[in-house]
């Protein structure tokens, strides 16, 4: 189904839109700044639109305005009029009139601005991979590297900030039943400041799932919390099924739920890699470094196997290093949420607290977490350029996540992977 969702037309809120331009007014948050000077520009998630035929609002509007308004900045809420078109780069507006409701420190989610206001050389980096707003420079990086998810808060993000939460309560001493309802206020919260995108909410949805089966003293099927978060999305906006961020989030858990896990369960039982009761630290270490390796690579190949139809389809790119890549970038991905988080809540909550050693730490892992995408970046092939699939092949490729029972099943499976790329080529 989530394959089929590509091949679906645009939303007819879009599509019936006639691409002549017409007088529009535009009340919204700005997403991203691409560039200021002269003029400005950037991508306002609408929150209301004025046409004179009163189509519906775009989700998202790219907006050039020859106005100067300086210090524009992502989370700020302006209203724009001017006039409305579509072309190549989709939905675009050209503003003759530009005026800032509410500047981003105004609003419910000032104080996180303002806490990662604090930082330095990496800042907007810090506003994309704790917020999932805005624009980094190093972009560009992430998307050669096949890791521009990990600038796009979705699940990743969220089960990052549970594990930190849940080891948080535990360590206070919290019991089991009131850590479970406090770990879905925290991923409710988190989900809330990050401004609730298609590929968040269903990951939200998957957590309360997961929530509720735990308080219930159910073990689920391990497709039950994706399927049915899918479905209640479906149910509340049956447009979520046309969002591209939204399909390659469920593409890429559902390789994960099938493929990766069985990877790691014939794993477990061919190279167990477990430590003996008199083993010694270093060893111990050594041996849980090595699970930690082998499955996350089995976790990456199964989420990119997942989704490199729908980024073929949709851009008509490959990231063949995106396991690999994904793998290097997760050490310190995770490292810069669970020090990102708190000092965004301290911050925030005492922003005269002494909180500078947190600063820095988090600047220089992001300062790493950069260095190493732009190493991944210069890789050969790192991105390459492909045509798309044909929609038997786009539809014939969940085929290969039925389930791994063992290494004949690999080898079949990697033959037929084999002839959908064959097919793929022709």
């Amino acid at each position: 189904c989530t394959l089929g969702a590509a091949l679906s037309e645009p939303a007819a809120s879009v599509r019936d839109v006639d691409p002549s331009p017409r007088l529009a007014e535009l009340v919204g948050t700005v997403a991203s700044v691409k560039w200021q000077g002269y003029s400005s520009g950037f991508v306002l998630r609408c929150d209301a639109m004025t046409l004179p035929e009163g189509q519906e609002s775009p989700r998202r509007v790219l907006v050039t305005c020859r106005q100067q308004l300086p210090g524009i900045a992502v989370g700020d809420a302006v209203r724009l009029r001017g006039l409305f078109r579509l072309d190549a780069r989709g939905c675009v507006m050209d503003a003759v009139e530009l005026e800032r409701l509410a500047p981003r420190d105004a609003s419910a989610r000032g104080w996180a601005w303002s806490s990662l206001d604090r930082l330095q050389s990496r800042r907007q980096l810090g506003q994309s991979l704790l917020l999932g707003q805005g624009d980094a420079p190093e972009s560009a990086d992430f998307r050669r590297a096949g890791l521009l998810h990990v600038l796009a808060v979705s699940g990743m993000h969220l089960a990052i900030a549970a594990v930190l939460g849940l080891w948080l309560l535990r360590v206070a001493g919290v019991g089991w039943g009131t850590r479970q309802v406090a770990l879905a206020a925290l991923i409710i919260g988190y989900t809330w400041l990050t401004g609730a995108s298609p590929a968040t909410m269903r990951a939200l949805v998957m957590g309360l799932c997961v929530v509720a089966m735990a308080l219930l003293a159910r073990e689920p099927h391990r497709l039950a919390a994706v399927s049915l978060s899918a479905f209640a999305l479906m149910v509340i906006d049956p447009t979520n099924a046309g969002n591209i961020g939204f399909q390659l989030s469920l593409a890429a858990v559902l390789g994960i739920l099938t493929m990766g896990l069985d990877l790691v369960r014939l794993r477990t039982q061919v190279l167990p890699l477990a430590p003996w009761p008199l083993d010694r630290p270093t060893w111990r270490a050594a041996l849980w470094s090595s699970r930690a390796l082998c499955d996350g690579l089995a976790i990456g190949i199964a989420a990119s196997v997942a989704t490199l139809p729908l980024i073929a389809w949709h851009f008509h790119t490959a990231t063949p290093w995106s396991p690999i890549t994904t793998l290097a970038a997760t050490p310190p991905t995770t490292v810069a949420l669970w020090l990102g988080l708190p000092c965004v809540a301290l911050a925030g909550a005492f922003p005269n607290g002494p909180w500078e050693g947190l600063y820095a730490a988090l600047e220089w892992n992001l300062e790493a977490l950069a260095a190493i995408v732009r190493w991944a970046a210069s890789w050969p092939g790192a991105s390459m350029a492909v045509s798309a699939p044909g929609p038997a092949t786009l539809l014939l490729w969940p085929l290969l996540f039925l389930p791994l029972r063992d290494r004949i099943d690999i080898a079949l499976r990697t033959g037929a992977f084999l002839v959908l790329i064959a097919l793929w080529a022709l």
